[in-house]
């Protein structure tokens, strides 16, 4: 056998276990029921974990998680999909199913899969920092859910496409805003802001308080549609300048 035969044999041998490897990944986040023992469904949406928690606070979790979707802005409320969400508390199942999301909360693979969040409290709604402790409200488990469900409901308004080229502000911040059931104080926000509170400083923060913000402010202040502002290409420089133009002067 000649040198090139056998390196043309090793490059198709490791295409084809690199392709087994992605297709068995996909497979995978597709279905991966058989790694959660734990589930309750109400409607259409359906809780798992790979740990036991009470069906009754499972089921309160679903209802919140409801409730916030049933207030999304017109077009995106009518999406009758059905959605899972798997709570993922052991750490090498989180690092199996989160890739290369490995710092987040939570994920969605849409159209791939369902939604993944981290280690959580379901019978307290709560979703679980590293160390255990839970993140404090309004960061609730319905609303880590409903960020990510947010994230199918945008995309199956606007089209993958068109979603994956979404500024990370507005896609994040829509997502964000789905999941406080369009409820946003726009104006504590901004003060906040303003002040220099991490919170609203998405660099420093991880969170996307600021992004929430801008788009409170464009649908509830300025009155955009939810089509306009996503079919827009403003800039997250554009949008803050078009926030601080709004506020009074001074502190």
């Amino acid at each position: 056998m000649t040198t090139f035969r056998l390196l043309r044999r090793i490059v198709l041998a490791c295409f084809g276990l690199a392709l087994v490897a992605i297709m068995s990944m996909a497979g995978l986040l597709a279905f991966p029921q058989p790694l959660y023992a734990y589930h309750v469904g109400q409607g259409r949406l359906h809780l798992y974990s790979d740990r036991p928690f009470n069906e009754l606070a499972g089921r309160a979790v679903l209802a919140d998680v409801e409730g916030r979707l049933a207030k999304a802005p017109a077009g995106f409320r009518d999406d009758v999909g059905v959605y899972r969400i798997f709570v993922t508390n052991e750490e090498w199942r989180r690092r199996l199913v989160f890739l290369w999301n490995g710092g987040a909360a939570g994920v969605n693979y849409a159209p791939v899969g369902g939604v993944f969040i981290r280690q959580s409290d379901i019978d307290h709604n709560q979703v679980l920092k590293a160390d255990a402790t839970p993140v404090p409200e309004p960061r609730t488990l319905a609303c880590y859910a409903g960020h990510e469900i947010g994230h199918s409901l945008i995309s199956n308004h606007i089209g993958a496409i068109a979603n994956w080229r979404l500024p990370a502000w507005q896609r994040e911040g829509m997502a964000d805003y789905i999941a406080m059931g369009g409820i946003v104080d726009v104006d504590a926000l901004a003060r906040a802001r303003r002040s220099g509170e991490v919170d609203l400083d998405p660099k420093r923060s991880g969170n996307y308080a600021l992004y929430r913000l801008l788009v409170a402010f464009l649908l509830d202040k300025e009155h955009w549609s939810p089509d306009e502002l996503l079919a827009s290409g403003m800039t997250l420089t554009e949008a803050e300048k078009r926030l601080d133009l709004s506020l009074p002067s001074g502190p």
